[in-house]
C-alpha cells in the first residue's frame, strides 16, 4: 500500500526502489504523477512502503544552523541566476572537483525534469528558478549508483525530493552526498504548464522555444520572458505575468504543498537556499543593490563542507539567526490552500483555459 494522494509528494522514490517495476506513473485529473501498483508483478517486499518519507521519515543529522546572506563575486554569474548566484558557486565549485550535479532543468520540450551533469560547461542548465515539479524519474537510482562507485554527488532539489533521496538511500553518505534544498512556496501542476504554453503558442502562432521564469533587470521586479520560434518575446513582470500570479495564488500546486512536512526548521538536507527577500542591513556599507541576494541556512557538518568549498567564489555575511529565520515563512508553515481552490479545479474542468487565465491568473 502506498502513502495517499493528499500526502504524495511525487519524489518518485518507491518507483526507483522496487526491484520488480511493479509501480507506474498515471496522471490525475490535475496534471501531477501518482503512483500505481501493478499487482500482477508485486511481490509484497513493502520496499515501497518503507522508502516513502511520508511513511517512514529518513534519519537527520544534528543541526548546526547558521544563516549567511550570500551572493557571487562574479556580476555576470550574479546576473544570470535567480537571487544571488550561491548555486553556482556551489555547483562550479562542486564540478572542478569531480563531483556529479543533479538538479532540475527545462528541457527543449518545454518539460521540467531533474537531470546529472559533470562538466563544468553544463552549468548554466541547472542555473535559474523553475515553478513546475520536476520530474525525478530513476534519478534516485542513478545517483545510488554513482555512491556505489565511491563518486562525488551534490542534489539539489525541493525539501520534499532530498527527504525522499534519502528515504530510497536508506544512509545519509556523510562527506560523499551533498545536498541543498529549497524554500519552496510549492510546486505548480505540470499540466497547469503545458495548458498555459499551448495558450501562448496560439495567441502568438509560434512554437516556444524559451521561457524564462525569472530574468532580472532587477532583483524584486523581475521580468518572465517566452522566446518564440520566429524571435519574438513576451515579456511580463513578476507582478504582471499571469503564470506567475497563478503561481503565486497557489490554486495549481500539489495537494500535499498545502499539508507540507518539510516548513520547518528542521531540515534533512546539508544546505536550504533560497532568496534572501527580507535581507536586511547591519551597517551603513551593508545594502540591498537589487541585484539579488541568495538567502542560505547552514543545517549540519555537511552543508559546511560544501560551502567551505565554494565561499572564495562569494560575497557572504553571517546573519542573526532568529531575525532571519523568523520573516521566512517556508521555515514555518506550508503555503494555506485558497479558498478559491475546489473552485478553480471545478471551473478547470468545465471552462476554456483562456477564461480560466482570466478568471485566476
Amino acid at each position: 500500500m502506498l502513502c495517499t494522494k493528499e500526502k504524495c509528494t511525487g519524489c518518485l522514490s518507491c518507483l526507483n526502489i522496487c526491484p520488480k517495476n511493479a509501480i507506474k506513473v498515471i496522471t490525475d485529473e490535475q496534471g501531477f504523477w501518482q503512483m500505481q501498483i501493478d499487482e500482477t508483478k508485486c511481490i509484497k517486499c513493502k520496499l515501497c512502503q518503507k522508502s516513502c518519507p511520508a511513511l517512514f521519515k529518513p534519519n537527520i543529522t544534528d543541526l548546526v544552523s547558521k544563516v549567511y546572506a550570500c551572493w557571487h563575486k562574479d556580476e555576470i554569474k550574479r546576473q544570470q541566476a535567480a537571487s544571488g548566484g550561491l548555486f553556482t558557486a556551489l555547483m562550479q565549485n562542486a564540478l572542478k572537483h569531480n563531483y556529479f550535479v543533479c538538479g532540475a532543468t527545462l528541457t527543449s520540450d518545454m518539460q521540467v525534469k531533474h537531470i546529472i551533469i559533470d562538466k563544468i560547461e553544463d552549468y548554466k542548465l541547472l542555473v535559474g528558478s523553475k515553478y513546475v515539479q520536476s520530474n525525478l524519474t530513476n534519478t534516485f537510482k542513478q545517483i545510488r549508483a554513482l555512491l556505489l562507485k565511491g563518486n562525488k554527488v551534490l542534489f539539489s532539489g525541493t525539501p520534499c525530493q532530498v527527504s525522499g533521496l534519502y528515504a530510497f538511500l536508506k544512509k545519509r553518505y556523510e562527506n560523499q552526498l551533498f545536498t541543498v534544498d529549497l524554500l519552496c512556496h510549492g510546486v505548480p501542476s505540470p499540466e497547469i504548464f503545458k495548458k498555459y504554453i499551448a495558450h501562448m503558442e496560439q495567441l502568438y502562432d509560434d512554437k516556444l522555444i524559451n521561457f524564462q521564469f525569472r530574468h532580472k533587470p532587477g532583483w524584486r521586479r523581475y521580468q518572465v520572458i517566452l522566446e518564440f520560434a520566429s524571435g519574438k518575446q513576451d515579456i511580463t513582470y513578476k507582478d504582471t505575468s499571469p503564470y506567475i500570479r497563478g503561481f503565486l495564488k497557489g490554486n495549481f500546486l500539489r495537494p500535499s504543498c498545502y499539508n507540507c512536512d518539510y516548513t520547518s526548521l528542521k531540515r534533512y538536507s546539508d544546505l536550504t537556499i533560497g532568496d534572501f527577500w527580507n535581507y536586511f542591513a547591519d551597517n551603513s556599507t551593508d545594502i540591498d543593490d537589487d541585484k539579488g541576494i541568495s538567502f542560505m541556512l547552514i543545517n549540519n557538518e555537511n552543508g559546511k563542507a560544501l560551502f567551505d568549498l565554494a565561499k572564495d567564489d562569494l560575497f557572504y555575511l553571517a546573519k542573526d539567526f532568529n531575525r532571519s529565520t523568523s520573516t521566512s515563512p517556508r521555515l514555518h508553515k506550508p503555503t494555506k490552500k485558497p479558498t478559491t481552490y475546489e473552485q478553480f479545479w471545478q471551473d478547470y474542468n468545465n471552462k476554456d483555459f483562456e477564461n480560466i487565465i482570466k478568471e485566476y491568473f
